[in-house]
């Protein structure tokens, strides 16, 4: 609900608020007062374009303010981005314009610094506005698919449920096998990559206890004539085959020295015991040398062979990681990866399948969508033509034209349905769609008709109506003031007018002024009491407000209104 409206410095108005309260809210004023000024900060607050001629002459800075009041149970159906500013505790929305000179100027959200484009957007479904040639959200296409949504009320919810479910798994199935499908390519490549570095790896069969016993051997058969030499002369010197000293007979021949002495002394005996062991080692290593000497050949096919083995280790290391544990580590990963990449392309059916079936699932439920629509579009017709009827449009004819699309392109949030309202305004016209009428108070008086249809259906909003009444009076005139007070009981109605019989029905009137000082007009707004209304009632019928007929006119306008409205 709108519960204030302030502007400051901008033309004439010099520093105007209106304090609202649900219900119904009149502004009323004579012709040149300012109504004009009223409805263009209105549609300043709604994103439009601001002229470059806006300020007035109290400052370098004109003020548009408005504050809405978002009650709990109001919040389901504000916008997503109202919902987002004010969270879970707060309530209060306040949309600010500032406008400078030559047209600048910046909108604010609860202070928040935001494009003109992000004002408009916010405040839709907060605030209609209708005014004279101002067609604005009823000649929107989406919003014209959202009324007839709303009036089938139950009989689409469901359908529209599980469409948007559809939707949602449609789309993301399709993102997902559009990303499958545009990394086909590079997986291939990188399959083909990774099969060839696990083939080459897994020819090889490389270990690393391998490599460490032929790093070995590769040693030994490098130096192997050394090896045989050196063998040989060690066996000598420990047990020669000649009468020359060597380690072995030099042991034996102490062993002999000690042998007698044996049992005289324990630690002696100790002593002769270990030479006795040493002896024997000594002949056991010297044919461990002798024979691992005799094993040592050179064999220069072998050595080829190892060489030409390590240097398989050397080629491999540098080329997967620098060592042969890393090549090895390369070799599993890539295996791992194979597996993965496997796997992927088993599922990439899976996901075309499940992709074609989100499709014809999210298909059914568009038709679904559209029978319901066309199954509730003759009964807003007929709702709609009877509202205009009441209202003084008794030739007039309201229709709704419904056309579906084809293919899963051309489905949006709504379905594949765009909807647009004709209004045929007297008999052997043809209907035209509401952004051809050239009334604006006809267009005004189908926005009406359209809002009492649905009353209570739509969510909450305040509704401003400019000349709603253009062209109409007496019956009609009254018939416009009930249905404005029918529809205010159901959302927060504001009304600028000329006509006495729809001011009558006002709860809050304000009088639109201008004043003319000694320097310069400016415009204010007053909010009236009951005597000021009824003296406002006389301007409205052409007379003063101390004119007797008049003022008897005026109370029995009111009466009637009030009395109605306590019926």
């Amino acid at each position: 609900m709108l519960t204030s409206l302030l502007i400051k410095n901008f033309v004439l108005i010099e520093d105007a608020s209106l304090d609202l309260a649900p219900g119904l809210t009149v502004l009323t004023g004579e012709t040149g007062a300012g109504k004009t000024l009223l409805t263009q900060a209105l549609g300043l607050l709604l994103g439009e374009r601001a002229a470059d001629d806006l300020l007035g002459p109290g400052g370098d800075e004109a003020v548009i303010q408005a504050v809405f009041d978002l009650p709990e149970e109001h919040m389901a159906t504000a916008p997503e981005r109202v919902r987002e500013l004010l969270g879970e505790n707060e309530s209060e929305l306040i949309v600010t314009r500032r406008l400078g000179a030559g047209g600048r100027g910046r909108c604010f959200l609860n202070g928040m610094v935001v494009p003109r484009d992000t004002l408009r957007d916010t405040l839709s479904g907060l605030l209609a506005f209708t005014a004279q040639q101002e067609h604005r959200r009823l000649l929107d296409p989406a919003y014209q698919r959202q009324v007839l949504d709303a009036y089938a009320g139950d009989a689409i919810m469901g359908p529209a449920h599980h469409y948007r479910e559809a939707l949602i798994s449609w789309r993301d199935a399709s993102r997902r096998l559009a990303d499958a499908e545009r990394s086909s390519d590079e997986r291939r490549r990188e399959a083909e990559m990774l099969s060839f570095q696990v083939g080459e790896l897994e020819a090889a069969g490389l270990t690393e206890e391998e490599e460490q016993a032929l790093l070995r051997e590769q040693a030994v058969l490098a130096r192997a004539e050394e090896i045989a030499q050196a063998c040989a002369q060690a066996t000598a010197l420990l047990n020669a085959d000649q009468d020359t000293p060597d380690a072995a007979g030099l042991a034996a021949a102490a062993r002999s020295v000690l042998g007698p002495l044996q049992g005289l002394d324990s630690d002696l005996d100790g002593h002769l015991e270990r030479l006795t062991e040493y002896l024997y080692g000594l002949l056991d290593l010297a044919r461990e040398i002798k024979r691992f000497g005799e094993g040592v050949t050179v064999d220069q096919g072998r050595r080829t062979e190892v060489d030409t083995r390590l240097r398989l280790y050397t080629d491999l290391a540098r080329k997967y990681g620098g060592t042969t544990a890393t090549a090895l580590e390369r070799m599993r990963s890539g295996r791992r990866r194979l597996d993965q990449l496997t796997d992927i392309e088993e599922g990439f059916e899976a996901l075309r399948a499940s992709a074609v079936e989100w499709a014809a699932r999210l298909e059914e439920q568009a038709r679904a969508l559209s029978t319901a629509r066309r199954a509730t579009a003759p009964l807003l017709e007929a709702a709609v033509t009877q509202q205009l009827t009441d209202l003084g449009m008794a030739q007039a004819a309201f229709s709704i034209s419904i056309n579906t699309s084809g293919g899963l392109e051309s489905l949006g949030d709504a379905g594949a349905d765009s909807v647009e309202f004709l209004l045929a305004s007297n008999p052997g016209v043809p209907a035209r769609p509401l952004a051809r009428v050239a009334s604006g108070g006809e267009l005004s008086r189908t926005l009406l008709a359209l809002k009492c249809a649905v009353a209570g259906l739509e969510g909450t909003e305040t509704l401003v109506f400019d000349e709603i009444d253009a062209g109409i009076g007496g019956i009609t005139a009254l018939a416009v003031g009930e249905k404005l007070r029918s529809l205010a009981a159901a959302c927060q109605v504001v009304v600028i007018t000329h006509l006495p019989q729809v001011a009558a029905f006002a709860d809050r009137h304000y009088l639109i002024e201008k004043t003319t000082g000694t320097s310069q007009a400016s415009t204010r707004l007053v909010l009236l009491d009951e005597a000021a209304v009824i003296g406002e009632i006389c301007r409205m019928l052409g007379a003063r407000a101390d004119d007797p007929a008049a003022r008897a006119h005026a109370a029995a306008l009111r009466a009637a209104a009030k009395g109605d409205a306590g019926q």
